[in-house]
């Protein structure tokens, strides 16, 4: 606008901002450190607000004084940054400032390869850590995401990953955010703990109440430690999180299983041959002196012998009667840690059940 114009828009008592006039001509470089110089015209560039009608100053002025003051050397930001990068160049040259080493990082997208964002399917470490995610698997996962170490190496402790990370291995294209690889990552980190950690950091998970995810308020709290070390044993290999512990083991706690005749009868078995195993697998546990998981093994196998019929007809039979579950732990060691008395009962109540 000319002087004239100004002083008309002034008289008029018209609202005002204040602008920072960009060069008419020339280019102006943004020097950064993964994308190289960045070359803009400046005749493509408006003169960009630096001082609101509230007489504040917007991001563009305000970042780049508050990061002059705290003696910010290098800036890291989001990619959607680059066309304002110029601006912030110029100015910071009207200052008389020295302008940071900028890195313009990539964003994270999601499978759908949209930018994830706070409003916009990001979940937060609050979300990860109700579901029992630990801390230095998600550490690990995030670390990956735009930058690598090398095209094999996933896995590295936080010291580790301290000591490997450097900015110039970042990369310039978009991370993905893949739940399921994080969920696998996860699992990794779970077995990789002893068992006393794996037990100290699952029991306030299968603690808390129900409706935040722990076992049945039916059970009885504290739980015993050392069965739920026992328990926890056959179910480290298995655990993709810490949170899920709560439904996978809650049968080697209840009192009362529930399950259906569809999943007790087992294929090309009907309800008569089922009953016929269960009642002999009763009979062959009642006569056994110790119960321990080799000695069950060895007797139900020449048990399936006996009846005809094949080891997952009779075994599925029974890991649903003492378990009410189709996956679970290996079946005997299972059994043994259950106890005499539990897979009995529970026996005998899916011999009435399919009776």
């Amino acid at each position: 606008m000319s002087a004239e114009e100004r002083a008309a828009h002034e008289a008029a008592g018209e609202s005002w901002t204040v602008r920072f006039a960009m060069p008419l001509e020339g280019e102006t470089v943004v020097p950064d450190k993964l994308h190289g110089d960045m070359v803009f015209k400046n005749s493509d560039l408006d003169d960009t607000v630096i001082l609101k009608t509230n007489g504040l100053a917007p991001y563009h002025l305000a970042h780049l004084v508050d990061d002059h003051l705290m003696g910010i050397t290098h800036v890291l930001r989001g990619e959607e940054w680059i066309s304002s990068a110029p601006r912030h160049v110029q100015i910071y040259r009207a200052l008389g400032w020295e302008t940071p080493l900028y890195y313009h990082v990539p964003n994270v997208l999601g499978k759908d390869k949209k930018k994830l964002s706070k409003r916009r399917n990001a979940p937060s470490w609050s979300d990860y850590k109700k579901e029992g995610y630990l801390p230095e698997a998600v550490f690990n996962f995030l670390a990956l995401l735009g930058w690598a170490y090398d095209d094999q190496t996933e896995l590295f402790t936080k010291e580790e990953l301290i000591q490997a990370f450097s900015l110039e291995k970042v990369g310039i294209s978009s991370g993905i955010y893949d739940p399921d690889k994080l969920l696998w990552m996860n699992g990794v980190y779970i077995r990789k703990l002893s068992l006393q950690e794996l037990v100290e950091r699952t029991l306030p998970f299968m603690e808390r109440p129900e409706a935040e995810g722990g076992l049945p308020d039916s059970i009885q709290r504290p739980l015993d430690r050392d069965y739920t070390t026992r328990v926890l044993t056959l179910e480290h290999e298995r655990l993709k999180t810490l949170g899920e512990a709560s439904h996978v083991v809650s049968f080697f706690y209840e009192k009362e299983i529930d399950y259906g005749l569809d999943i007790l009868i087992q294929k090309k078995m009907d309800a008569a041959s089922t009953h016929t195993a269960l009642v002999k697998t009763r009979e062959l546990l009642n006569s056994l002196e110790t119960w321990e998981h080799s000695d069950l093994e060895a007797r139900l196998r020449e048990l399936v012998t006996t009846l005809g019929i094949k080891n997952g007809q009779l075994f599925g039979t029974i890991r649903s009667a003492v378990s009410g579950r189709t996956a679970t732990p290996p079946l005997f060691e299972m059994m043994e840690v259950l106890g005499r008395d539990v897979c009995m009962q529970r026996i005998d109540q899916a011999i009435a059940k399919v009776a």
